[in-house]
């Protein structure tokens, strides 16, 4: 299996990393849920921060790999119409001294709006919502520089513009 790597700033991945810390150190986000705590909030630190975290059907499924890269070929889920599939991106330290949160990746962009509709962003710009409109396909599509390509995909070069957070499929 062959794995190319597209760079990232210098110094990304640490700050991707420390943001998963603060985030699991319970740094307070719009999008908060019972308790005061947003759906993603995680309790304790860990090793892995994973690049977003996607909450659909009662579930919370992280994407991408741990050192906080989407990878293609992207994680797939089913919904239902009607269906809400809730998106975090990672967010990082910003400013001259960290202390402003921003979102590592860029929040993703339907492929499909007719089949999955872009709805309600935080203020933040790190937690987007999504609903699902009609039966169909659509991927959830961040900048391309954020890839980590593997396998096939990586000698046809296919990915061209955008790198998937997550492919959903859309069904009655």
């Amino acid at each position: 299996m062959g794995v190319t790597c597209v760079p990232r700033p210098a110094g990304a991945a640490f700050l991707v990393v420390a943001a998963g810390l603060l985030a699991s150190c319970g740094v307070a986000h719009p999008g908060a849920h019972s308790g005061g705590k947003p759906w993603w909030w995680s309790r304790g630190a860990s090793a892995c921060v994973p690049p977003a975290l996607v909450h659909f059907g009662g579930h919370v499924m992280p994407v991408g790999n741990c050192a906080g890269m989407l990878v293609v070929p992207g994680q797939h889920v089913t919904v239902h119409v009607g269906q809400q599939i809730d998106v975090h991106m990672t967010e990082e330290g910003t400013g001259p001294h960290g202390s402003r949160m921003a979102p590592a990746i860029p929040l993703p962009h339907s492929s499909s709006p007719a089949v999955l509709i872009p709805g309600a962003i935080s203020p933040d710009r790190a937690t987007g919502t999504y609903r699902a409109a009609r039966p169909g396909h659509a991927a959830l599509t961040s900048p391309r520089t954020f890839c980590l390509i593997t396998g096939q995909r990586r000698a046809s070069h296919e990915i061209v513009g955008n790198c998937p957070v997550i492919e959903v499929t859309v069904v009655r």
